[in-house]
């Protein structure tokens, strides 16, 4: 095994540290886009956080209000069934 294709590949020994690439120095512009876009994300985070809490409450007021829609449809059925039972046997009566 021989590492005379590392010169190359551009790496001149194996163990080496890797050679500097320049990368350019942060602009104040590209540092105020930086933060902008922070601000942005946390404000639209903050949003999504104020959207759950609302959707949790609207799901506990849904329930409750299906409860108490099960809750006045057993109560028609029952004054309907009294109804004919009342009527059925005042019919009854009657002949």
């Amino acid at each position: 095994m021989s590492l005379s294709n590392y010169p190359e590949s551009g790496i001149e020994e194996p163990w080496s540290t890797p050679s500097t690439i320049d990368i350019p120095e942060p602009t104040v512009e590209s540092a105020l886009e930086k933060e902008k876009i922070i601000k942005d994300i946390l404000q639209l985070r903050d949003g999504l956080r104020g959207l759950l809490i609302r959707i949790t409450e609207i799901e506990t007021d849904n329930e409750k209000l299906a409860k108490d829609n099960e809750m006045l449809s057993l109560y028609i059925d029952n004054l309907y069934v009294q109804r004919i039972f009342h009527f059925s046997f005042n019919s009854k009566c009657l002949s």
